[in-house]
């Protein structure tokens, strides 16, 4: 990119360099050919690449790594957190749409007969099973579920479409748990960044078993066993071998907080449903 000679065009202070020293304005001419200004798109996105080249083989390989590279500052070689995080969210879910399930769907309200003959039948399915009332608001919430009923379809996009802001809700849980498990291991800052990164790795984790699960007219039924076993495996062992990595301690001590942690995300994991189902019945 051009420099800018003399002063910063935002401040008017005396430049020193790329930057402005006061308010931090990159000094860059966009008076330029097209050809000039497409050359630096071209090489922002190559940078991306190569970082994330460069992140994702630790990320999915050497649990907690990254994360332990990012809280020492070693920061230029890996995918910021945050944005690794939104770019496996990303793939994750746009798989769904890639290869929308074609099982039929359908809502039942909890307990009913017709709920009991859905599980009771055998093929593929997707079916949603709703309380059959609510304390407050339970008029509107009948005329919702029969809604529900009568267009399952709409409702379960309703529902897929909430899951990614649950997770907008339970990272930074994830986060605080660790704060609370590892108060004189680190600020709050470095949960956020080891929370970012574990969810970015779920999130590919789940792809990569989503994918497995999808090339059934490739591979043969035992080796797509093999590798959804290999990656269900990997995400149970990656979490406590991250922790270590991050925050040391003895593998007694990481078990006892694994388990803490993993009782704590469950609970909110299971009162952020009722919330999803909420949402959903109040979109679609």
């Amino acid at each position: 990119m051009e420099e800018l000679a003399g002063t910063c065009a935002n401040c008017g202070d005396v430049l020193a360099g790329e930057y402005c020293s006061r308010c931090g304005q990159q000094a860059i001419d966009l008076h330029r050919p097209f050809s000039d200004l497409f050359s630096d798109v071209v090489g922002d996105i190559l940078n991306l690449d190569t970082r994330l080249v460069r992140t994702l083989r630790p990320l999915m390989l050497k649990p907690g790594q990254v994360a332990k590279d990012y809280i020492a500052g070693r920061r230029v070689s890996h995918v910021p957190p945050l944005k690794a995080y939104l770019i496996a969210a990303l793939v994750f879910f746009s798989l769904f749409t890639i290869f929308p399930s074609e099982a039929p769907v359908r809502v039942f309200v909890q307990g009913s007969a017709e709920e009991r003959a859905a599980k009771s039948e055998k093929g593929s399915r997707q079916f949603f099973s709703l309380p059959p009332s609510i304390s407050y608001y339970n008029d509107w919430y009948q005329g919702a579920v029969a809604r529900a009923m009568r267009q399952p379809e709409a409702f379960a996009h309703a529902v897929y479409s909430n899951v990614p802001r649950a997770f907008f809700f339970l990272l930074p849980l994830f986060a605080l748990f660790l704060e609370l498990l590892y108060r004189k291991q680190g600020y709050l800052v470095d949960h956020v960044v080891v929370a970012l990164y574990y969810h970015a790795f779920v999130f590919l984790d789940f792809s990569l078993l989503f994918l497995a699960g999808r090339l059934g007219p490739f591979l043969p039924a035992p080796v797509r066993i093999v590798i959804g076993l290999i990656l269900f495996g990997w995400l149970l062992a990656y979490l406590p071998i991250a922790l270590r990595r991050v925050y040391g301690g003895s593998r007694m001590m990481t078990g006892a907080k694994l388990v803490s942690l993993g009782v704590l995300y469950v609970l909110a994991f299971f009162t952020v449903i009722p919330a999803i189902f909420g949402l959903a019945l109040l979109q679609f």
